[in-house]
């Protein structure tokens, strides 16, 4: 099974951590649980003599009791009555990992299953759940699937189990390995369990193979896709002037709002406490009305559209998060102004026509709100319709657009890139952390189209999972007109893109973002793109027939190549101690433009001064971060490769709330460039120390 691991600071995924731990306590030899089961069910007793939600058939009980009866106690009641009970649990257990911030999107026991046995004096079936569980918990994978099938067998047979109930159970202690049938049903159509446990597993080994992702994402998506039907509320949000701030949002996976207020809403659980928190700041009604919606009105799977850069398209995004105003995205935002956990979904929604509402920052739909949840379903099903178009004129682009942007870089620097990338039609910009890679990439594709043309520009990110069927494409899931499941060939993005631009006029350029490419296993990934890509090798001639058929082939006999109006742009990030080089026959078929912190730009200390920067502190920055960047440069075990770059010290456009800029600059250090240094001399905490107190004089 995949080894890769979700982020679990993030709200979504902040129970694995605990229930991971707790199912490793109840395994541990030495503690001999199995053998204490006594203990556990008088502590059980106890919590529910104490007024915990607990269900009455505890009293009941004797001697025996089961790890996954004991876990399903917290996932049988609401997060709120759940909090007690897994504190006691920490102790009782010797817990250390921290209780989940919210409700975990993990399976749910009703009041009737709260038992994974009868729980009245039949110790055997307690017994043939341990078996599985011990069994379970000393793997790391699926391991002897024959004897793993047994056993499951044997547990769901158990009276009032059940195969939705066991394979949640599964999932709570090894969230990595195991599914639940749920999520099975909603990736694969399948519902045979005649056999459970081998049919079980087979599916699991099945979903592996066709989605890399970590099965913890794959259950928050299918969730999310059942939320949709029934969503609390629909919710437009402005993302900021220009929708600047839409790709942090997509990126970031957050919403955000950008009042002057800098109190921290997190404790004002009611309208009330949010409307006296915001009394001293003067806002107009509708604004506090806003900020009470943001606070108190979004709920867990509720719908939010943002405006995407097409004009009559929207974003939207499925909030999986309960918590707001947990922390900030950002060092210089104040707590009170993000929302984490939203999930957006890749595709657009066409709402030209629907007439949403325009520049406020936060209102619900309600006129439109029906059609838009359709036009969501549609998408997610893939039935929306086609492409986003402008209707009217794109904005023409530029070099000197790229200038205006915020480019660091000179205009000679930018005209040899662009002339690069013309000459090998891939290239990738590589350099430190924070010197603006993925910020030039797409304005280097605009330039190169010579129009802001988001509809020829695709992006994908790299990572250890990322695989050739993603890139290139291979044999995927579905249901055929017997509702059997059946494997089709599907094309994945890279190929969707070379789609498009062979349909296209010729002199229409399209370009396809890789960020952090040297994350990915390249050559597993591109395949047969290794020689496809180079530029004398972008015609009929050269073509070769892929590992799947392709829809729309270019060759008559269904082989492939790609357009020679197709453009490649990866950026790589070379301080990452976790990443693996290009070899030789990658690094031919590319470009490589360097990039470098830019704080002696003159166009970074326009910037800067014109978001309010005094002057003092822009050369303050200047000369501690040469001299940071000089002492990486000179470390041995570093090197230039490993320079702060200066995207860490771009501020908002409109500077820090209240115009404290001290203290921004110090929560950057602190809270950004801190961490960083910390893992460059993680043998050696006392260097890091003395360059962060360097740098905050």
């Amino acid at each position: 099974m995949s080894n890769d691991r979700v982020d679990t600071n993030r709200p979504e995924y902040s129970w694995i951590p605990f229930f991971e731990e707790l199912a490793q306590k109840l395994a541990a030899p030495e503690k001999r649980w199995r053998h204490r089961q006594p203990e556990i069910v008088r502590e059980l007793q106890r919590m529910r003599s104490s007024r915990m939600v607990i269900a009455p058939w505890v009293d009941n009980l004797t001697e025996w009791i089961d790890p996954f009866s004991l876990i399903g106690t917290i996932r049988r009641v609401g997060f709120d009555n759940a909090r007690p009970i897994m504190d006691s649990f920490k102790s009782f257990f010797g817990v250390g990992a921290d209780l989940p911030t919210e409700d975990p999107i993990t399976p749910t026991l009703q009041a009737q299953s709260s038992f994974f046995f009868t729980g009245i004096g039949d110790d055997g079936q307690t017994e043939i759940h341990w078996d599985l569980f011990e069994h379970i918990m000393s793997i790391d994978d699926l391991g002897n699937t024959s004897e793993l099938a047994d056993l499951l067998n044997k547990s769901v047979a158990v009276y009032n189990v059940g195969a939705a109930n066991l394979s949640g159970a599964l999932f709570w202690i090894k969230p990595h390995v195991f599914l639940k049938t749920d999520t099975i049903h909603h990736f694969l159509h399948t519902w045979d369990y005649s056999d459970f446990g081998r049919n079980y597993l087979e599916n699991v080994v099945q979903i592996r193979e066709i989605d890399s992702r970590p099965f913890p994402v794959l259950n928050v998506d299918a969730w999310l896709t059942g939320q949709i039907g029934g969503a609390n509320n629909v919710w437009a949000m402005n993302a900021g002037e220009g929708n600047f701030a839409r790709e942090w949002w997509l990126d970031g996976r957050y919403v955000g709002v950008s009042w002057d207020v800098v109190t921290d809403l997190g404790p004002c659980g009611t309208e009330d406490g949010v409307r006296s928190a915001l009394a001293p700041y003067g806002l107009e009604d509708d604004a506090i009305n806003q900020i009470v919606a943001f606070r108190l009105g979004i709920r867990r799977g509720d719908v939010i559209v943002i405006k995407a850069e097409v004009a009559g398209w929207h974003h939207f995004g499925i909030v999986a998060s309960d918590i707001t105003f947990l922390a900030p995205i950002d060092a210089d935002e104040d707590p009170h102004k993000v929302r984490k956990g939203v999930i957006w979904h890749p595709q657009l929604i066409k709402t030209a026509d629907l007439n949403l509402p325009g520049p406020k920052a936060l209102q619900p739909i309600v006129a439109s709100k029906e059609e838009v949840l359709r036009r969501i379903n549609d998408a997610i099903q893939g039935v929306s319709p086609g492409d986003p178009v402008q209707d009217q004129p794109r904005e023409p682009y530029s070099i000197d657009s790229m200038l205006d942007e915020g480019v660091f870089l000179d205009e000679s620097e930018l005209t040899r890139i662009m002339a690069q990338l013309e000459r090998k039609q891939n290239i990738i910009l590589q350099g430190p952390p924070g010197t603006g890679k993925t910020f030039l990439a797409k304005r280097l594709a605009y330039a190169l189209m010579g129009e802001r043309a988001e509809e020829r520009v695709a992006s994908v990110q790299f990572h250890q999972s990322y695989s050739y069927e993603d890139f290139v494409g291979g044999y995927r899931p579905g249901v055929n007109d017997d509702d059997q499941l059946v494997f089709r060939p599907r094309d994945g993005a890279f190929l969707r893109l070379c789609k498009k631009a062979r349909e296209a006029p010729p002199e229409d350029k399209f370009v396809m973002l890789i960020d952090e490419i040297n994350r990915g296993n390249l050559s597993r990934v591109f395949g047969e793109l290794l020689m496809l890509i180079e530029s004398d090798k972008r015609s009929p001639e050269h073509a070769v027939e892929l590992q799947h058929p392709i829809e729309d082939a270019p060759v008559d006999d269904g082989r492939f190549f790609v357009p020679p109006n197709v453009y490649i742009i990866g950026t790589m990030n070379l301080a990452d101690r976790s990443l693996t080089g290009m070899n030789v026959a990658m690094r031919r078929r590319f470009a490589f433009a360097e990039l470098r912190p830019r704080f002696d730009s003159v166009r970074f200390a326009t910037e800067v001064t014109k978001a309010g920067m005094p002057d003092e502190l822009l050369q303050r920055i200047r000369s501690r971060m040469d001299e940071l960047n000089a002492t990486i440069g000179d470390d041995a075990s570093l090197g230039r490769q490993y320079a702060v770059g200066h995207s860490f010290f771009c501020p908002h456009s409109d500077g820090p709330p209240g115009g404290d800029w001290e203290a921004w600059y110090e929560a950057v250090v602190e809270f950004e460039i801190r961490p960083l240094l910390e893992e460059y001399w993680f043998d050696d905490a006392r260097k890091a120390a003395d360059e962060v107190a360097k740098l905050l004089g």
